[in-house]
């Protein structure tokens, strides 16, 4: 190589780079830099703030956060750039800077989610948290009786059920569910003329669980096939199940790219939990129901692995199932998680007597030790949406410091003593 394309090549050029925050909230960072001949966009901007890279539209290498500050699917906002005032491609990696080239980065996006065609009526939690977090808020026109309301929404409840879960204790309506199907009553009942009226594109429903949900089946009877209405049902059972379950949502809704980005969020999560290292790997217990105990499998025992803890009497392989007190003794947890099917810390609190008053839970090692912990069922771990990721985040903090830990608000999770 001659020599003074040689020098050319080792001598710096400056830039300049400004970082703009927007909606995020954060101060604008603003730098001129001097970098090597040959250097790209990702680099000069990695002189300024962390950069993450991973695929949002285009490839692994497009930028997904700065300093931080990833991607909100809800509103549409990302990360865009520009050179010179004018609007970047969509590749910033494959850019050579030259002397004196201006970068901006702008976080930019929507106010409120998008307005879309479809009209989904949801009668399973787990579909309204993810068409919520994927910016599908909009689409919905009906909820069952446990879907959460978007924030200042007033949708009309299209489902109920004869079990009242807030003022029956767990062994009453345990034995009312099982009465029920004895008798092969339904357990929940459908607002036809409601439904038929909201016009539907999109019904969302679940396969997984019978006396959880409303079933497929029970909706085909009520609606009758010659509805309109295109049946979407989820039916989860590893974190795998939910990533996709997030992108068959988006797909229905209208939201295919935001839900890819989403689901590609709830993926990233899990991988940073489990590449973590940790000096043991705690022997957990959770139990999804008190009266009669029911420990949790599947995606639930998935989350405690991949918080670097070992799943007890029911593995990722296993659906949860009813064990015995015995087993529970011969297990011997280092942890015990409530973490109440449904329900939030304060709803299942009430429910926590019934383990007491048998006379193995004061005998066991997590409890003598305080090691029980309740956790909030509800939104973190049997709803099988984004929210399982926070769910596991938080138990990583639990299980490897369970005598110190604190929990980050008051109704993420309380210590039992």
């Amino acid at each position: 190589m001659p020599v003074l394309l040689l020098l050319a090549l080792a001598q710096d050029m400056r830039v300049s780079l400004r970082i703009d925050f927007g909606a995020a909230g954060k101060p604008a960072l603003e730098r001129d830099i001097t970098l090597p001949r040959g250097s790209n966009v990702v680099h000069a901007t990695r002189r300024v703030a962390a950069v993450e890279q991973d695929w949002l539209c285009c490839s692994k290498d497009d930028v997904w956060s700065i300093d931080g500050v990833g991607p909100d699917t809800r509103l549409d906002r990302y990360w865009m750039w520009k050179l010179d005032g004018a609007l970047g491609s969509n590749f910033p990696v494959k850019h050579v800077l030259s002397d004196g080239e201006r970068i901006e980065w702008v976080y930019s996006g929507e106010r409120e989610p998008v307005k879309l065609e479809a009209r989904a009526v949801s009668l399973l939690p787990a579909a309204t948290e993810i068409a919520i977090a994927i910016g599908a808020e909009n689409s919905l026109v009906g909820l069952s009786h446990l879907c959460a309301q978007p924030a200042g929404g007033q949708l009309p409840r299209v489902m109920s059920t004869s079990v009242d879960s807030d003022a029956w204790n767990m062994g009453r309506i345990d034995a009312y569910l099982r009465d029920a199907v004895g008798r092969g009553e339904a357990l929940y009942k459908l607002d036809e003329e409601r439904i038929r009226a909201l016009e539907p594109t999109v019904v969302m429903s679940q396969g997984l669980c019978p006396v959880c949900a409303v079933t497929p089946q029970d909706v085909e009877r009520s609606l009758g096939k010659e509805k309109c209405a295109e049946l979407l049902v989820l039916t989860p059972r590893s974190l795998a199940d939910v990533a996709q379950n997030i992108r068959d949502v988006g797909v229905a809704l209208g939201r295919a790219s935001a839900a890819t980005i989403a689901a590609r969020d709830f993926e990233r999560r899990f991988e940073r939990l489990r590449t973590r290292a940790h000096a043991t790997r705690p022997r957990v217990l959770v139990l999804e129901w008190f009266d009669p105990l029911w420990v949790s499998g599947e995606w639930i025992a998935e989350m405690v692995e991949a918080a670097g803890g070992t799943p007890l009497a029911a593995s990722a392989k296993d659906p949860s199932k009813r064990i015995e007190w015995s087993a529970v003794r011969a297990a011997e947890p280092d942890v015990i998680v409530l973490a109440a099917c449904s329900m939030s810390v304060a709803r299942a609190e009430r429910e926590v007597a019934a383990l007491a008053a048998n006379p193995v839970w004061s005998e066991l090692r997590a409890v003598r030790a305080s090691r029980v912990f309740l956790m909030d069922g509800e939104r973190h771990f049997s709803t099988p949406g984004p929210g399982l990721a926070r769910g596991a985040e938080l138990l990583e903090g639990i299980l490897h410091a369970p005598d110190t830990a604190t929990p980050p608000a008051p109704d993420a999770w309380k210590r039992m003593r």
